[in-house]
């Protein structure tokens, strides 16, 4: 007589190569996918960066004058919801690169070109600064090219915020032998009455993270201030 509790159990069977390729397919393309939404995201998080810091901009330009203490709060409102809404978005966009990171990789980018292009949208964004291109030196660079149009604005942002009012903003391109580098000079108030746009230590954080270094070059005669970031042209953009 058969006992069944004696019988040894039989291995549950494997799936078959085709079930696998197909799993695994599957699996890439929902990958894909998720990389993807994460890298529309990253891009919408930059385009709502450039009408943000015009706003920012703006109360900054406001608070100049002369205001009466009801008026001076409204605007320390909304500077502090700006401030707020502009860590939620440099948050949401190292969320995307870090997801995708592993599938956005440097490659070679015309600077002078993806610069121009940061610069013509810009200027809508800053209407208060005309925003000027120079270009120096020939070639492409290893880059992450939606990572670099980030950084533009953010440099441009930065600069708005301690220029002059009313005064034009020097955006440079620059590609030498061994590194490229972007700069953005702000003619700006004498030292003294310099109000700090209180982003220095961000950006500085920020082009660290891609593999450059950022240096601010101050001078008083004409008083200005210029914001170099620089990077290894051949070398690969930290993730």
């Amino acid at each position: 007589m058969h006992d069944p509790e004696s019988a040894s159990a039989e291995p549950p069977a494997s799936p078959s190569r085709p079930a696998l390729a197909q799993l695994e397919a599957t699996r890439e393309a929902l990958q894909t996918q998720v990389n993807q939404l994460e890298r529309q995201l990253a891009r919408l998080s930059h385009d709502l960066r450039n009408p943000l810091g015009a706003i920012r901009l703006g109360t900054e330009l406001l608070r100049r004058g002369v205001l009466d203490p009801q008026q001076r709060q409204v605007l320390d409102h909304i500077d502090s919801a700006g401030e707020r809404a502009q860590q939620l978005i440099d948050q949401r966009i190292a969320e995307a690169q870090t997801a995708t990171r592993g599938d956005e990789r440097p490659r070679p980018v015309a600077l002078h070109a993806l610069v121009a292009q940061c610069v013509e949208t810009l200027a809508q964004a800053f209407p208060g600064h005309a925003l000027e291109h120079d270009r120096l030196g020939e070639g492409h660079c290893q880059a992450d090219p939606d990572r670099l149009a980030q950084l533009v604005g953010r440099m441009v942002a930065e600069a708005a915020a301690v220029a002059t009012p009313g005064s034009g903003l020097i955006v440079a391109s620059i590609v030498e032998p061994e590194r490229f580098r972007i700069a953005v000079h702000a003619p700006t108030p004498p030292e003294g009455e310099v109000q700090d746009g209180g982003g220095e230590d961000r950006l500085r954080d920020a082009v660290r993270a891609q593999g450059g270094r950022l240096e601010v070059m101050r001078q008083t005669a004409p008083s200005g201030r210029t914001l170099v970031a620089s990077f290894a042209r051949g070398a690969p953009m930290a993730a």
